[in-house]
């Protein structure tokens, strides 16, 4: 059975080792961890491979039966430098992660799959696969863009996150998931947001800190989870703006989220 995952931009404002804590009170017994920010100088948790801070994340993780499910964000920008990347690879090795999440800030989709293959090669040896995130403000904006990179990267650790927000903020649709190669989704993120989309400068406020409890938007989630492969690892991503304790935060996610997966019949612990 798969664990559900609480992805770190829930409750972004606790890092570890305090976040594994967190985790397990609220119910959850995996966790994304943000190593890296999707943004120049935003907040991130910058772990390296040996250090005090992550021993002590390996600690709780043993003593609350958590895991790390992925590590997140590698941002691929026309300056990026891929060796930058190997200390966070390590790092998340050493976690037990086994995904990474990757944003794309790089408009040059021929140098994105080059220099997203050398990511690739990178981690393999490491046992991560990097999951492609689509954005519309970003360059790999809509679901298609992410699968041509995937298809164009023809790695066997390369593949695609689904985001529900950013799905059908991008026009998607769950028969777009259902034709997809099940092979090609790597992991998919749980929220829920109104059916109508906010205005176009509205659209990242809403995704990066005021979504919804699954259940209290309008978004077709039972379908979306209906049209994905049993097998593929699901988290939480529900950053709630109303609520500022972040261990309530947890709990209410996880519990709206578990009626959710249970209604659905997916098979989660």
């Amino acid at each position: 059975m798969k664990r559900l995952s609480l992805a770190h931009l829930t409750v972004l404002d606790v890092g570890p080792p305090d976040l594994i804590s967190l985790a397990a009170q609220a119910g959850f017994r995996a966790v994304g961890i943000r190593l890296c920010s999707p943004v120049p100088g935003g907040l991130a948790y910058p772990l390296r491979a040996g250090s005090p801070e992550l021993r002590d994340t390996l600690r709780l993780m043993e003593a609350h039966d958590v895991t790390v499910s992925d590590i997140e964000v590698i941002r691929l920008a026309a300056d990026t430098c891929i060796d930058d990347y190997v200390p966070v690879f390590e790092a998340g090795a050493e976690l037990g992660a086994r995904r990474v999440c990757i944003n794309i800030d790089d408009p040059e989709r021929t140098r994105v799959i080059d220099r997203l293959g050398a990511l690739c090669d990178l981690a393999r040896p490491l046992n991560l696969a990097l999951d492609i995130e689509f954005m519309i403000w970003r360059p790999v904006a809509r679901l298609e863009d992410a699968v041509d990179i995937v298809k164009a990267l023809d790695k066997d650790n390369a593949f695609v996150l689904i985001d529900a927000l950013h799905l059908f903020r991008s026009g998607g649709t769950v028969e777009a998931v259902a034709a997809l190669d099940p092979a090609w989704i790597g992991s998919v993120q749980l929220c829920d947001a109104p059916l109508a989309s906010p205005a176009r400068d509205g659209i990242v406020d809403e995704a990066r800190g005021n979504r919804l409890l699954p259940g209290e938007g309008g978004l077709p989630l039972r379908e979306l989870l209906d049209a994905l492969p049993k097998d593929v690892p699901l988290a939480a991503e529900v950053p709630l703006a109303r609520e500022p304790d972040p261990t309530k935060r947890a709990a209410l996610v996880r519990q709206s989220t578990g009626r959710l997966l249970q209604s659905s019949a997916w098979p989660l612990i």
